[in-house]
């Protein structure tokens, strides 16, 4: 594992030291016209840095291309579902659940946080139901807050390991035995498992999201996990060794609950990894204003999962990645006081940030995607594709997510405060 991390960081920096020697003669010509300091600023921001992480991203998942197999097991295990107002999925959730090929038993754990609609009669009909390995119980939880609804499941667990899905989650027939077989074999303290568009016909907007998940979210957790340091194992589908959790006090009362939840569990040197295999399909924003807050939510849970421990005292993969977490904030503000002026420029005929090695740079990010792409294809798990939706992911995603991500840092700095829900 370590020699693989040197080779891939190797790889990074050779990509860093070419893409340098061009960007000399760039800044130069730049510095005519602008501030060298702001020059450096923006093309360290918008290109230096942003082609380092990735290419290290590319050159490591592309070491780790090959799909990693675990032996079956037959473990009980638990799945906490958390719900709040979800009338209109709740059932199916259970349903998919109750639907798996697993060969052991499987106990569901739906915690009501104090719903105003149907979810309660929905739930209690599907308990009605028979099924052969599954058993479902209605917790209420008077509690506002999804990590007071987690906790008040995890109390309830007595197996030795548990799944969390989220009430809007569909899973894929087969992804409790995968992530229960990798959490089982490789000893982890938690697991993330894929996340997948479950509603892509939907919008342009959940067209836009569904390669976010299936290229984005999806390498960078593969990158994080093949190091044993997977920085969220996200509350939507995850598994959890239950001791570990139990060990640290379960959810902290925050935004971003799973995140703060990871770290502490790495700041132990504890193992968080990613099953590609296990997958599950999430219902996403259908607008813009719903993406946009999202995203600036999940800014926020990012701070608040750096602030909430000394991440030195981790592994030096998990200081390697917590710094790249501190970088992204570094490339949103770039992204929006640099490349967005650039673009704005190149229409009146300015081509200082964005010009023909834009267009490489695009081609470039194309390679990459396509490389990801087919590591997902290999999984033979369905998912749909939209030239629509890439095309604008492509084009159009970075400017809501940098925005929204600035938004969430400012608000986070400034105690500002956001809900569940």
């Amino acid at each position: 594992m370590k020699i693989k991390f040197f080779i891939t960081m190797l790889f990074a920096m050779i990509w860093l030291f070419i893409s340098t020697y061009f960007a000399i003669w760039w800044a130069n010509d730049v510095s005519n016209y602008l501030p060298s300091f702001y020059v450096w600023w923006v093309i360290i921001g918008i290109a230096l840095l942003p082609g380092f992480l990735m290419s290290a991203m590319f050159f490591s998942n592309i070491i780790h291309f090959k799909l990693k197999k675990h032996p079956n097991t037959c473990q009980d295990t638990s799945v906490i579902i958390c719900a709040y107002n979800e009338e209109e999925t709740i059932e199916k959730t259970i349903k998919c659940i109750c639907d798996q090929e697993y060969t052991g038993n499987i106990r569901i754990l739906v915690v009501d946080n104090k719903s105003t609609d149907t979810t309660k009669i929905k739930i209690l009909s599907m308990i009605k139901n028979h099924y052969s390995n599954c058993t479902i119980e209605y917790v209420y939880c008077d509690k506002p807050g999804k990590s007071n609804a987690l906790n008040c499941g995890l109390a309830l667990v007595k197996t030795k390991h548990f799944i969390t899905v989220d009430a809007d989650t569909f899973l894929h027939n087969c992804a409790i035995q995968k992530i229960i077989n990798h959490i089982e074999n490789k000893k982890c303290s938690c697991v993330a498992g894929n996340l997948l568009v479950y509603n892509v016909k939907e919008t342009f907007v959940t067209k836009m999201q569904n390669y976010d998940y299936l290229l984005s979210i999806a390498a960078i957790k593969r990158f994080q996990g093949s190091y044993q340091t997977t920085l969220v194992a996200q509350g939507a589908f995850s598994a959890y060794n239950t001791c570990d959790v139990k060990d640290v006090g379960g959810w902290e009362d925050c935004l971003g609950e799973d995140i703060v939840l990871t770290y502490q569990l790495l700041e132990q040197k504890k193992i968080s990894t990613y099953e590609p295999s296990a997958v599950g399909y999430t219902t996403t924003p259908t607008t813009i204003n719903t993406l946009y807050n999202q995203r600036k939510r999940w800014a926020i849970g990012m701070i608040e999962g750096l602030s909430s421990v000394n991440a030195c005292k981790g592994s030096y993969y998990l200081k390697y990645f917590t710094l790249v977490n501190y970088c992204i904030i570094y490339l949103d503000l770039a992204f929006i006081f640099g490349f967005i002026p650039g673009i704005i420029l190149a229409f009146y005929g300015y081509y200082y940030f964005v010009g023909c090695l834009t267009l490489f740079a695009l081609l470039i990010s194309i390679i990459m995607f396509l490389s990801f792409y087919f590591f997902q294809k290999q999984l033979n798990i369905p998912f749909k594709n939209s030239l629509v939706g890439f095309i604008c992911f492509l084009f159009f995603f970075q400017f809501i997510q940098s925005a929204a991500s600035l938004h969430g840092y400012f608000t986070k700095f400034t105690k500002g405060k956001e809900f569940w829900k």
